[in-house]
């Protein structure tokens, strides 16, 4: 397993159009589930912030390496996808952030 939970990475995102592009995604399901089933669930990540209800918005202290645009981790939009469709990793969520991000996920979509 060569990625974590809480890792952004670039992955080949599928979007609605049926197009697929680059995009940065932050790794939110647990590393057992990885290791036990090969696949990964991701949250988008964006530099848009359309729905802020159900945006968390990045700042470069909550991450290692900061992005190179203001970011907002989009938690209505969760997809799967198996590690082969990684790209690179990009940065890492620190754990308290990370939790928080949990929270709104659940909020968003429960």
């Amino acid at each position: 397993m060569r990625y974590e939970q809480r890792d952004i990475v670039e992955i080949s995102f599928l979007f609605p159009d049926g197009n697929f592009k680059p995009h940065p995604a932050l790794i939110v399901s647990n590393n057992e589930l990885q290791l036990d089933e090969g696949f990964i669930y991701l949250a988008l990540i964006s530099s848009k912030s359309y729905n802020p209800q159900y945006c968390y918005e990045l700042d470069d202290e909550m991450l290692t390496s900061p992005l190179q645009k203001k970011s907002y981790v989009k938690c209505r939009i969760i997809v799967g996808n198996i590690e082969r469709d990684v790209i690179r990793k990009i940065s890492r969520v620190r754990k308290e952030y990370f939790d928080e991000i949990v929270e709104k996920i659940k909020s968003s979509i429960f």
